[in-house]
């Protein structure tokens, strides 16, 4: 069974404020009931409704939640919450996903970026027997979150992979497993298309192996490294782990230079301290990423036909040809050259 690391739990559970945004957005769009009387009528300053950097804890959100569904009368409230939720009150984190490079590696990307949206729960990827990978869901303390708020990150979470991939729910999910009982009308749930599991131990979503590395239609290396670089700063405020990704990218960048951990902390703007340790909570050393990069950053140079093994090696962070010849065989087992034929 092959794991990856779980998001560190913090000591506060806190959820971004702007889920009291979509909260707010959906009693007036969907039930024309205005959300100030109930916002101020439970202490809340109207001012975070506009504010998408303020997180709150979960003793002041739930009774949101309940007062919410409350007004509505809709036992399916948090499913709509989540439809009204968008890229804006999630730290961009949407634009992230969409430019990785597969829906596997979106996924990753997620698993390290849901402190910024909760601290309330904490996930890890868990490779099963068949091959399939589990996204795992689960509380990070003993209280509970309102059943509409984990409603709607759960449904949420379906439909943001859907975006993400361009595809419906059955092409890349095998099925949902939620630990809340069957509701009495788990239509909605149905309507996702997918086999959907009632009362499980943990909230997950399981995608199928044979499109865990598909290609995602909005990859761009380019264009991820610079929606990445602001929730990087915010992930390094909460003492989350930096994805490995993102420091590949940024050292990418540099390797033509003499690299360094300090330098690639300069790169990205970040302290020196959050990238060795988010190396070490994931069991990587600066040296072993290097390793990475130089690799990956010469493959793609040696798709490049006009590009000299002497040009590669000098864009790839070698001190000269004969020290890239050693490092590819010991990476693929045969020189570069004999690689590069196998492109042709």
């Amino acid at each position: 069974m092959q794991t990856m690391p779980t998001n560190p739990a913090t000591a506060a559970r806190t959820t971004l404020a702007s889920i009291a945004r979509a909260i707010a957005k959906t009693l007036k769009s969907q039930y024309d009931i205005d959300p100030l009387p109930m916002l101020t009528g439970l202490g809340f300053d109207p001012a975070i409704l506009h504010d998408n950097e303020l997180r709150l804890d979960l003793t002041d959100i739930t009774p949101l939640w309940l007062r919410a569904v409350e007004l509505s009368g809709d036992a399916n409230f948090g499913l709509c919450v989540a439809r009204n939720l968008g890229p804006a009150d999630l730290y961009g984190i949407d634009l992230a996903l969409y430019t990785s490079a597969t829906i596997g590696d979106a996924v990753r990307r997620y698993v390290l970026f849901l402190p910024l949206i909760t601290t309330v729960t904490r996930m890890r990827l868990v490779q099963d027997e068949s091959g399939d990978w589990r996204m795992e869901t689960r509380l990070t303390g003993a209280r509970v979150p309102a059943d509409a708020a984990r409603d709607c990150f759960n449904y949420h979470n379906v439909k943001l992979f859907e975006r993400q991939s361009g595809l419906k729910a059955p092409q890349f999910l095998r099925r949902l497993e939620i630990p809340r009982p069957q509701p009495s009308d788990p239509t909605p749930w149905l309507k996702l298309g997918i086999a959907v599991l009632f009362g499980q131990e943990c909230a997950t979503l399981v995608f199928k192996r044979e499109t865990w590395d598909s290609p995602l239609p909005g990859a761009n290396a380019r264009w991820l490294a610079r929606v990445e670089q602001p929730i990087l700063q915010h992930l390094a405020r909460l003492g989350a782990p930096l994805p490995l990704s993102a420091l590949r990218a940024g050292l990418a960048e540099i390797l033509g230079q003499e690299v360094s951990a300090q330098h690639l902390a300069n790169t990205l703007a970040l302290p020196v301290d959050c990238v060795t340790s988010s190396l070490i909570a994931q069991n990587t050393t600066f040296a072993q990423l290097l390793d990475q990069t130089r690799e990956a950053q010469s493959l793609n140079l040696l798709a490049m036909p006009d590009l000299t093994l002497d040009q590669i090696a000098s864009r790839a962070g070698f001190s000269s040809k004969s020290s890239l010849i050693r490092a590819f065989r010991r990476w693929k087992g045969i020189t570069p050259l004999s690689y590069r034929k196998q492109l042709d």
